[in-house]
């Protein structure tokens, strides 16, 4: 059986459902993020804004230095899981194998559903009309066998289009791309690439998987069977990820314990919901703090279990935040990070074990929620304050 993975990536989402609540946006440079005098970063941008450079999760100030007249929206991300529930309801009605990546982006599994939906091109094409019709949002889409095709070929399709890669035809359809295109490979990575010569996807086919192997490590493994647009697992194009990470600038410098503790704690929440969704643990846990002088400072440690709970992450962090903080200096950025994965199963004693399955039980039912609701759907309390929040 064929398999047919469509990608689909809402566009600008934030931006459209901002238009959504108010009409009078539409046509308009928008940006959502925050004050343009504060120094937060782009969550969002309208097409209109695009155009003068305006990217995600750039320096709203720079934003502000490309794009002057840009409308600059805080954002309402209530609002925002209420519209992503009703895409997934949607998403739902074609197949029960949906895979929320974030809030405006998924993997839609619809091998075998040719009798339902028709052959993978026909499904993508229903598809964005139904959202369109039923919500008034625009998507793109990319259709191929895996999930790797499928998410380049959405990124190449946008703003509003689809493609469909064919199957047996992937191989050629990456080969003339920029070695860039390929998911998990950033500016790093890009130039040690581009010195040994590999200037495109079709570069990476063409050497030996050994040869790969030897300069890159399991990365090398990873980048030539991707290169081919073939998956390893379900979350085909960071799947092989060596860490995972989260990070927050807080809008103002902060010296005040319980804020930095909230922090971290929806950090660490956010961290442990990704390697639950992973399907590992981490034996290392690490910190990264900087402070309102730009001076950084990065620690880990070793945890006694591996782990993927949210309370013994946060403990983690905590214990090397306090270990390491200066109180003579504010705090600008803080980050949480995990690695050395495994999948192997916990040693504890009978007692420990019971603990644990009560809160397996419940951070299941918590994640269930957040892939249908949003993250904040729920929350541990530690990590709400009084009104105030950091940009993560």
């Amino acid at each position: 059986m064929i398999r047919q993975i469509l990608h689909v990536d809402m566009d600008a989402f934030y931006v459209s459902v901002e238009e959504l609540l108010d009409p009078s946006l539409t046509g308009k440079a928008v940006i959502v993020g925050g004050d343009p005098e504060g120094r937060g970063v782009v969550a969002s941008a309208s097409y209109e804004a695009r155009k003068f450079g305006v990217r995600s999760a750039m320096p709203l100030q720079q934003a502000k230095r490309r794009c002057p007249h840009a409308v600059f929206i805080r954002g309402h991300y209530a609002k925002y899981s209420e519209w992503s529930s009703k895409i997934h309801h949607i998403f739902s009605r074609f197949t029960p194998l949906v895979e929320m990546v974030s809030v405006d982006e998924a993997y839609l599994d619809l091998t075998g559903c040719n009798l339902l939906h028709g052959p993978a091109l026909r499904a993508a094409d229903t598809l964005i009309r139904t959202i369109k019709q039923e919500t008034g949002l625009r998507c793109s889409v990319g259709a191929s066998t895996s999930h790797v095709v499928s998410k380049i070929a959405s990124d190449l399709a946008k703003p509003h289009g689809l493609m469909c890669v064919f199957p047996a035809c992937e191989a050629a359809f990456l080969a003339p791309l920029p070695i860039r295109r390929m998911p998990g490979v950033g500016k790093v990575t890009e130039a040690k690439l581009l010195i040994l010569g590999i200037k495109t996807i079709g570069d990476a086919q063409r050497r030996r998987r050994e040869d790969l192997e030897r300069q890159f490590g399991k990365f090398g493994e990873w980048l030539h069977r991707k290169a081919f647009g073939q998956d390893i697992e379900a979350y085909a194009w960071h799947d092989s990820a060596r860490s995972l990470s989260h990070e927050t600038t807080f809008p103002s410098d902060v010296a005040d314990l319980e804020i930095i503790q909230q922090a971290l704690s929806h950090l660490s929440q956010r961290l442990a919901y990704r390697l639950r969704d992973h399907g590992v643990k981490a034996q290392t846990i690490g910190l990264k703090l900087r402070y309102a002088n730009f001076q950084t400072v990065s620690r880990e440690r070793a945890v006694p279990q591996p782990t993927c709970l949210d309370y013994e992450i946060f403990q983690a962090a905590f214990d090397l935040f306090r270990a390491t903080y200066d109180r003579r200096q504010k705090v600008r950025l803080l980050g949480v990070r995990a690695s050395h994965f495994t999948s192997q199963p916990r040693q504890a004693d009978l007692f420990e074990a019971e603990r644990e399955q009560k809160m397996g039980r419940a951070l299941y039912t918590a994640d269930q929620l957040r892939s249908r609701f949003g993250f904040d759907a729920v929350r541990l309390a530690r990590s709400l304050d009084k009104g105030r929040e950091p940009s993560s």
